[in-house]
């Protein structure tokens, strides 16, 4: 979404601590000055509001909506690469620097992400499921490759986890 309000494309924010100074946006460095007068969350809830509102500027249609698309189709459980460029009508590489710019990770990382918040929700749904029918049922090779990306995220095997703190992904309980 931050893509509506920073004309840069956001794989450029990927992992980075970048000060409000840096963005080079004389806007963004009077609101932080004005937020800093402010004690009142509400009041700087409401100013940051005000400021997104006013700054939102509009993306090209035809990019916002074959990223939609593509979003739609990933979170009905397509995670093929090929496919995914096939729906935003666009070629590999094409397809590539387009969700990079909006999404702001490139789609194998993205990907990475959901299956993991998938894997999340599943456990979270049935904590005592298999972890082979859990593989399953996420969309990973085999258990062992869920294993390593679990460990990858949370630092814990999905057993572990289980065992310190109730799985839970808002990320599919609104669907």
């Amino acid at each position: 979404g931050a893509k509506a309000f920073f004309k840069m494309p956001m794989n450029e924010l990927k992992e980075q601590h970048i000060s409000i100074y840096d963005l080079s946006n004389p806007q963004l460095t009077e609101l932080q000055q004005r937020l800093m007068e402010i004690h009142d969350n509400l009041a700087c809830v409401k100013m940051i509001e005000q400021f997104l509102l006013k700054n939102i500027h509009n993306l090209p249609n035809y990019n916002f909506k074959r990223m939609t698309a593509v979003i739609n189709s990933i979170n009905l459980g397509e995670y093929n690469i090929d496919a995914l460029a096939q729906t935003a009508c666009l070629s590999y590489k094409q397809f590539k620097r387009i969700f990079a710019e909006y999404i702001g990770a490139n789609p194998k990382d993205y990907l990475r992400i959901i299956r993991f918040q998938k894997a999340l929700h599943e456990l979270q749904l049935k904590p005592k499921m298999s972890l082979t029918e859990l593989a399953y049922k996420c969309n990973f090779y085999d258990q062992s490759h869920l294993i390593k990306e679990f460990k990858a995220f949370s630092g814990y095997t999905p057993s572990e986890y289980i065992s310190i703190c109730p799985p839970y992904s808002d990320y599919f309980s609104h669907q």
